[in-house]
């Protein structure tokens, strides 16, 4: 059986197996019950085109067959069988196949050695087959070749020429001649041989007997083409002709590779590849190279072969977008065939990484703005190697800055920062994107970056929203300077008008001076005016009105002044010199702490009121109604109820209530964590403060602080608080420090937070002294004793002196006045002979002067402490 296995742009392989399959051979069916389609040609070709020859009976006749493919294409990406098929038994199964050239092969065949005297004509067939059974065959199969052979009798006398392969050869002009091919002669006597044409040779003329003719083949002076004769070898009585042919081919060039392809990045650098050229019959020739593409180039274009030469691409010719792109190298050789070698130029589109996906401008709060903004780092990549490409930015919002908008980027990277540009920028939360872009040869890569706006409302923020200013003949306060700051720490200038001709404000800075006449006062009267603040920068406004108010009194207190009337709790006006005190009734008395008469009193509330506290500029009185749930507010202009607020967790009488500005924006809190804005009641996300106790806070109202009440142990819980105009106003809170005390303090009582938060002073029932802690980290710095007395009650007067005071049996002092650092003891008193101070009931007046304080026999006491 004979197997051709054809293979994609590779030589034919054939493996042989000469096998009597049985079966007839030729015509257009085939006895393995395959169907044949008939052909105009043959699928091979043989030489010679029938087998002849004579042998002597029992021996065996060698002869030769050349086998050619006639069409390659039939049998592309195909599995090949071939089949031979000799019906009558005439040859022997041990067909020899040899391959010649990469599509032709010869096939020695024999006789058997079996054969009768005689002679054998037929026919023996060959099927080329899809598969092994033959189920199936290529076109052009099958095909026949015939034969006819002589069998002389045992003991006769043959004459026979067998050459051990065809007489076909080929040679390339100045190549290397082709082996020479021996003739096996068996003569009985003697012959001659002579060949029909110079280039076939002969290494003997004549001979006799049995012998070995060489023929060899020379091309010298032979031209390209295709050269035939006969070798003609006799014996006296017989001839045997044996067909020869010559083909002699040009030389050709050869190349190493038989295609390139490029593959890259556009934008990065290409490394160049090498092609070695030569002849294939290594003779020296010029040649010259050309490209037929200008991103394609060649260096040397010209030579001689051997030679290599150097192929180069360049994108940046014809700025090329990412793609693939056909090409070619033409090499012409001197008077050979020229060659062509594709070429593939494969580019793939750079990428242009940022090392952010989004940049936050304006910062949490939305007050990142003006000289003291945080600049945003943006850094970019471009995976083009150390080769650089422009990058520019194709849209930044009109509110976004950066600092550098264009240049030149590579695999090092471009850096630049983002600012918001205040004047510009929308306020609350904007959300928007940027573009960055690399122009890289004939491509456009892109890179969005979200950006995101906050902007809070720009403002100015004054220390203090209430002035008390005092005028007597003795004691006298009638300037005071408030620093005004900016929200975005960039402040810009400030104007203040004052709506009083007894009122002067004056600006320096950021600095603002307020001064007061009393001239034109009358004793014993309070006036009152506020200062109104404005921003140079028409980015900015001034939220929050300064409230003055001046006291004229016709003398300073000397000595307590105590009431009859039973109270339970007092909150102290911070601008007007008043006290407003109740008996856990329905109605609210408002006294004088200067005088120590009450002026007037609150009515319109329903029976058991509870906490009370003042806003920081003395606008308003918050009460907690305990039978209603919910929290009234009191107009203190009028004096008269102007809200309502039901409370979505109903109050108590351990309800605590704290009222603080936080940026500004006035809210009321609530010990149970509840919050509202004061402007319109609206509720906020709750503090994450603990169930219950009593509530400190910082000037600024950014700091709040609860310590629990009557426990064993003494449990602070510190929160930030702040509030900025995005996504309709955000709350922002956490808790800052909690820490528990178990030794010493127990039972805590009351609490002051200083204006910044970094002091937080206590009263517990013990240890007997009040507790210094540094307010981030609730560590303790010092103590302020009070003798014998169960501390319960902490303030601070307007000059920062500390009083800490607490329930004193008998007459012995209950209220110790230290200086500002709680270091050193000024002034100790008794605020109500045989009488104890309630817990939380001892207020300062705004001017720091008067300590107003509740005993437990319900007495209302002033006692003036001076400047």
């Amino acid at each position: 059986m004979l197997r051709l296995r054809p293979a994609h742009a590779a030589p034919l392989i054939i493996a042989a197996l000469l096998a009597g399959c049985g079966g007839g051979g030729g015509g257009g069916s085939s006895s393995g019950g395959g169907t044949t389609t008939p052909v105009a040609s043959p699928a091979l070709t043989f030489t010679p085109g029938s087998l002849t020859g004579s042998v002597t009976a029992g021996t065996s006749l060698t002869s030769n067959i050349v086998a050619a493919v006639t069409r390659p294409g039939d049998f592309t990406n195909a599995s090949v069988t071939a089949v031979v098929v000799d019906s009558a038994g005439v040859l022997l199964p041990n067909m020899q196949l040899v391959q010649d050239t990469p599509s032709q092969y010869h096939a020695v065949l024999q006789t058997a050695p079996t054969l009768a005297a005689g002679r054998y004509q037929g026919n023996f067939t060959v099927r080329l087959c899809r598969d092994s059974a033959c189920a199936s065959q290529f076109p052009g199969s099958p095909v026949t070749l015939p034969y006819d052979f002589t069998v002389q009798p045992a003991g006769s006398a043959a004459f026979t020429a067998v050459p051990a392969m065809p007489l076909t050869a080929t040679i390339q002009s100045g190549g290397a001649a082709p082996a020479s091919v021996p003739v096996a002669i068996t003569s009985s006597g003697s012959w001659s041989a002579a060949s029909g044409a110079t280039w076939l040779k002969l290494s003997a003329a004549s001979g006799s007997g049995n012998a070995s003719l060489s023929v060899s083949y020379d091309a010298t002076g032979l031209a390209a083409g295709t050269y035939s004769t006969n070798l003609n070898i006799s014996s006296a009585d017989s001839t045997v002709t044996l067909p020869a042919t010559l083909t002699v081919l040009q030389p050709t060039l050869t190349l190493d590779k038989g295609s390139l392809t490029f593959t890259a990045i556009n934008g990065t650098s290409i490394a160049s590849q090498i092609v070695a050229l030569d002849t294939d019959v290594k003779i020296t020739t010029p040649w010259t190279a050309n490209s037929n593409t200008a991103w394609l180039s060649v260096s040397p274009t010209s030579g001689t072969t051997p030679a290599t030469a150097v192929l180069t691409v360049d994108p940046t010719v014809g700025t090329l977008a990412s793609g693939s792109y056909p090409g070619s190298i033409t090499i012409q050789p001197t008077g050979l065939a020229a060659r062509t070698l594709p070429v593939t130029l494969n580019l793939t589109p750079a990428t242009l990484q940022t090392s952010v996906p989004s940049i936050v401008l304006g910062g949490t709060y939305g007050r990142d703005f003006g000289s003291t903004q945080v600049a945003q780092p943006l850094k970019m990549t471009l995976n083009t190697g150390s080769n650089s490409w422009p990058w520019v930015f194709d849209f930044v919002p009109s509110w976004a800055s950066a600092g550098t908008a264009g240049g030149t980027i590579n695999a090092v990277g471009a850096s630049t920062t983002f600012k918001a540009v205040a004047a510009t920028a929308p306020l609350g939360t904007t959300d928007s994107s940027f573009t960055a872009k690399a122009m890289v040869n004939g491509d456009t890569i892109r890179a969005t970056v979200g950006l995101l706006l906050n902007k809070d409302q720009h403002k100015l923020l004054p220390a203090e929203t209430a002035v008390a200013f005092v005028s007597t003949p003795t004691w006298s306060r009638m300037t005071r300077t408030i620093a005004v700051s900016d929200n975005y720490g960039a402040f810009g200038g400030m104007s203040a008008t004052s709506d009083q001709p007894w009122l002067v404000a004056g600006v320096s800075g950021n600095q603002l001076t307020l001064t007061a006449d009393d001239s034109q006062q009358l004793t014993d009267t309070v006036a009152t005016a506020t200062i109104t603040l404005a921003a140079l920068d028409p980015d900015a406004k001034a939220s929050e009105p300064i409230r003055v108010a001046l006291w004229k009194g016709t003398a300073a207190p000397t000595a307590a002044i105590s009431t009859a009337l039973p109270y339970t709790n007092v909150v102290t006006d911070p601008a007007r010199p008043y006290a407003y005190v109740h008996n856990g009734g329905a109605y609210i008395d408002v006294y004088n702490v200067y005088t120590g008469l009450k002026e007037a009193s609150i009515t319109g509330f329903s029976a058991h009121l509870g906490d009370m506290a003042v806003t920081p500029n003395g606008d308003a009185l918050y009460v907690v109604d305990i039978d209603n749930s919910r929290i009234t507010t009191v107009d203190l202009t009028t004096r008269a109820i102007s809200t309502q607020l039901a409370l979505a967790v109903p109050g108590n009488a351990a309800t605590r209530i704290k009222l603080i500005r936080p940026n500004g924006v006035g809210m009321l809190v609530l010990s149970d964590g509840q919050v509202y804005l004061t402007a319109d009641n609206t509720r906020l996300p709750k503090l994450p403060l603990g169930t219950g106790g009593t509530l400190a806070a910082s000037a600024d109202g950014k700091r709040v602080v609860q310590q629990d009440e009557g426990n064993s142990t003494i449990q602070h819980t510190t929160v930030s608080v702040d509030y900025a105009a995005l996504a309709g106003g955000t709350l922002f809170a956490a808790k800052l420090a909690s820490a528990s005390h178990g030794s010493p303090g127990a039972q805590g009582q009351d609490l002051w937070v200083n204006s910044d938060g970094s002091r937080v002073v206590y009263a517990a029932t013990a240890p007997k002294a009040c507790t210094i802690m540094d307010g981030a980290t609730l560590g303790i710095l010092g103590y302020m004793p009070i003798g014998d007395a169960t501390p319960n009650n902490v303030v601070v007067t307007l000059d920062g002196r500390m009083v800490c005071a607490g329930a004193a049996r008998g007459n012995t002092n209950d209220v110790y006045l230290y200086d500002s650092a709680g270091a050193k003891l000024i002034q100790q008193y008794k605020l109500n002979n045989g009488k104890t101070l309630l817990p939380r009931q001892l207020a300062v007046s705004g001017d720091g002067w008067i300590l107003v304080g509740i005993t437990n026999d319900g007495a209302l006491t002033f006692l003036p402490i001076g400047p």
